[in-house]
């Protein structure tokens, strides 16, 4: 606990010397560009730069040398080189086409905006513009998404593929099961005909004179064989008397 207090004091003190120390360097350059200003007669670039913001307040600029591509999730962000602003201030006609470069950046910014609220999800976006003293521009954008309507759409659409899936191969096993079951009715029917058959020649070769009972299967066809043997069978008991 002790450990951990004496490293939150110190980390508080350090803090608060950063800060006074990145205030006062600010506080620096604003005395500098006044002084600037108050010899030549001219604004300084940051004042400039402000009168500039007024035209293009979708947008947040700042003056630098190099494009940033930190991920800080500072979205609309313009970094303007200090020499254009100066070449801004001293030709008319440059002024107003390198305004016009950022107010088009500006409708560049608000259309990505648009397109990402319309998208939804977006969780984190970033968005680094920077002009250089020749007012070329390049761009950097990082953007991340948690699309949870797809996750959820995804998610059901496997749910029902798997369920498809499991209903159509029941429906093989039990179209194969029927089929397997009609193969061997149909060879029991094919057995039991021949077997059927060869019962009614039987029938037909036996010889009934002696009256032996015989249980057999017989069809129509055998049952008037079986008469007739009968009756040959009476007549020749009637001759012998």
């Amino acid at each position: 606990m002790a450990v951990a207090e004496i490293r939150n004091a110190y980390g508080g003190i350090y803090e608060s010397a950063y800060a006074s120390s990145k205030k006062e360097a600010v506080k620096q350059e604003e005395n500098r560009e006044l002084r600037r200003t108050e010899e030549t007669g001219k604004v300084s670039n940051g004042e400039y730069l402000k009168s500039i913001q007024k035209q293009v307040p979708y947008v947040k600029l700042e003056t630098g040398f190099a494009l940033s591509m930190k991920k800080d999730k500072r979205a609309g962000v313009i970094t303007v080189n200090p020499k254009l602003l100066e070449k801004m201030q001293n030709d008319p006609e440059a002024a107003k086409k390198y305004t016009q470069t950022l107010k088009d950046i500006e409708r560049a910014e608000k259309t990505g905006d648009a397109y990402y609220n319309a998208l939804g999800g977006v969780v984190e976006r970033t968005s680094h513009w920077y002009v250089d003293e020749n007012g070329n521009f390049t761009h950097f954008a990082y953007t991340r998404r948690d699309d949870k309507l797809n996750k959820k759409i995804r998610k059901e659409t496997q749910e029902k593929s798997e369920e498809f899936i499991e209903k159509t191969r029941e429906k093989a096993v039990k179209a194969r099961k029927e089929q397997k079951k009609a193969m061997v009715k149909k060879l029991e029917e094919k057995r039991a005909d021949g077997n059927k058959k060869g019962t009614e020649q039987g029938v037909r070769g036996e010889d009934f004179r002696y009256g032996e009972n015989i249980i057999v299967e017989f069809s129509k066809d055998g049952m008037e064989a079986l008469t007739k043997g009968k009756e040959r069978s009476h007549s020749d008991l009637k001759g012998q008397a």
